[in-house]
């Protein structure tokens, strides 16, 4: 079973640009989301709009950790109830006849743990209206002081579908470009409006 708990992420950026698309995440250390991370080494990294400011204050200057206090129902309370992941790209290996049966251990072997992951990914629960979506997977971290730095190796982008209420695979290729300023919430509003 997967724990979903979301905090603001203090510096994310993708770190190659061939694949295996890979991107570092900083987390701050005391936090439940860096723990539910580390355990589950699966995570979505989701870059809010910008009509998502609310929200903000919740995720990043509270704790998960507080007595009463629930990150999910403060984000229900100002219309942002956290929804269902349907985050569903499990990447298909085709089977060839002609292979050796080490490799065909190693495929099916490689096809469970992309089930497995599958399974934990749709356990995590999202909200709702971001800009865009991205699945990662832990590979190692690095001690930051008061941060780890996570590397991670992207599994499959989305981007939100307002019609359908859900999250869209999209091709990672499309993750190159920033995201419009008049869409996404980026520091630079938030400090415009003394949210950080």
């Amino acid at each position: 079973h997967v724990r979903t708990s979301m905090n603001i992420i203090t510096f994310a950026t993708p770190v190659s640009v061939a694949p295996p698309k890979l991107w570092t995440v900083s987390l701050y250390t005391n936090t439940m989301t860096k723990q539910a991370f580390f355990e589950s080494n699966i995570g979505i990294l989701q870059l809010l709009s910008k009509d998502q400011t609310d929200i903000v204050p919740i995720l990043g200057k509270r704790s998960g950790h507080e007595r009463d206090f629930s990150k999910k129902e403060e984000c229900s309370k100002v219309g942002y109830s956290w929804i269902e992941s349907n985050f569903m790209f499990l990447s298909s290996v085709e089977d060839d006849s002609n292979s050796i049966k080490a490799e065909i251990d190693i495929v099916s072997t490689m096809i469970e743990e992309q089930k497995d992951e599958q399974l934990l990914f749709e356990q995590i629960e999202l909200l709702p209206g971001c800009q865009s979506y991205i699945k990662l997977k832990l590979l190692r971290t690095m001690d930051a002081g008061d941060h780890e730095v996570a590397l991670c190796q992207v599994l499959g982008v989305g981007e939100w579908n307002e019609l359908e209420q859900s999250v869209a695979r999209v091709e990672q290729g499309t993750l190159t470009q920033a995201k419009d300023e008049n869409d996404a919430l980026y520091t630079g509003l938030l400090r415009q409006k003394g949210i950080i």
